[in-house]
């Protein structure tokens, strides 16, 4: 009878393991994945770029796990491709003027770079940028997630 009981406990166990999202079972130092470094770099574009901005494609290239030397904590680092497009662009006070002699002039606060990025790590350009509207801009980008008491916090200052 204590047989039977085991097989159909352990049946219970299966099925309710198979209709459960993975999320649900991670009780103790669960890792962020790709999703989260998606959400990540949504939410980071969203607040540098536009809120109206979407994602049409996010690949992760890598990932590794870090040890944060000398602050005594994990850490787990995505590299990525993504492709944004901007429907109504993007810091559209930004956009640059033509002088008389034909030589560029943007407004304090805003860059000239086309170089787009939103991680601190890489050569992010602090100042605003102008993305004209429709564009798709792509990014070969990483984000990184610090291991922290009740989650993973997340470059967008969010826990995960």
């Amino acid at each position: 009878m204590g047989k039977l009981r085991f097989l159909a406990l352990a049946a219970f166990a299966a099925a309710l393991a198979a209709s459960a999202p993975a999320k649900a079972f991670c009780l103790l130092n669960c890792e962020p994945g790709p999703e989260q470094a998606k959400k990540v770099f949504e939410n980071i574009i969203r607040e540098k770029f536009d809120p109206d901005a979407k994602i049409v494609d996010f690949k992760v290239d890598r990932f590794w796990r870090l040890d944060v030397e000398g602050a005594g904590h994990a850490g787990v680092e995505f590299y990525f491709n993504a492709k944004v497009e901007f429907p109504k662009g993007a810091n559209l006070q930004c956009k640059p003027t033509e002088g008389p002699n034909g030589a560029k002039t943007v407004a304090p606060g805003c860059s000239d770079s086309t170089y787009y990025s939103t991680t601190v790590q890489n050569q992010m350009v602090k100042d605003k940028q102008y993305i004209e509207p429709g564009k798709v801009v792509d990014f070969r980008d990483e984000t990184r997630f610090d291991e922290r008491p009740g989650g993973w916090k997340g470059q967008d200052g969010k826990l995960y």
